[in-house]
């Protein structure tokens, strides 16, 4: 997972960008859909993902949604169940 030792401040090790890019494809966007989102192009995603897995210490786009998850649960609102209800299209209703 993270660099042992790390703690939270494993994401100092990544730049700006790397985070963008890793956040993004932890939420599942391919390669395509981050170059767009950024403006870059898909080898420049490439390039940083080798970047991140490298510097995380993870192998997979998987590995890299559970390292980030933490961060991912201390940012989301407080009513986050409602919020993945209409980001899947469902009605929070149901």
């Amino acid at each position: 997972m993270a660099p042992s030792g790390a703690g939270e401040g494993w994401l100092t090790l990544l730049t700006p960008q790397h985070l963008r890019i890793a956040r993004s494809v932890a939420q599942g966007a391919t390669n395509r859909e981050v170059a767009r989102q950024l403006s870059i192009s898909t080898r420049t995603v490439e390039y940083h993902l080798r970047n991140i897995f490298t510097q995380l210490g993870v192998r997979s786009r998987v590995a890299l949604a559970r390292v980030l998850e933490p961060e991912f649960l201390r940012s989301a609102p407080a009513n986050s169940s409602a919020d993945v209800s209409a980001a899947c299209g469902a009605s929070p209703l149901t």
